[in-house]
């Protein structure tokens, strides 16, 4: 029993990559930083290579989508002059990870209001 026990672990080890999808592995600027003003690009680096379709930033005031230049699959791509808005900025992303499998995620940016 143990050595079919063992086989099928290793078995399901090995085939744990190929199901695996994509994560985020970092932002710039990251995750829950508060600027003093809207950066002028927002840069997301994922895992493994992978296709951006979509980027949206939601505030009080509503939900916008964001252009950017998909470049087919890539690790890292960057969103230029995402004007956020003073206050807390959600940024949503969704992507399709290497093995066609939809990803999403989201990232905080708050921008502190002008002084006064």
């Amino acid at each position: 029993m143990r050595s079919i026990f063992g086989g099928f672990l290793a078995l399901m080890m090995m085939a744990s990559p190929a199901v695996a999808h994509t994560t985020l592995e970092s932002t710039s600027p990251a995750s829950g930083a508060v600027l003093s003003q809207s950066p002028e690009q927002v840069t997301l680096t994922f895992g493994e290579p992978t296709r951006l379709t979509s980027v949206s930033v939601v505030t009080t005031a509503g939900e916008r989508r964001l252009s950017f230049t998909p470049s087919g699959s890539a690790t890292a791509f960057s969103v230029p002059t995402p004007a956020l808005s003073a206050g807390r900025n959600e940024l949503r992303w969704r992507a399709l990870s290497r093995d066609g499998h939809p990803v999403e995620g989201a990232i905080i940016l708050v921008v502190r209001p002008p002084n006064r």
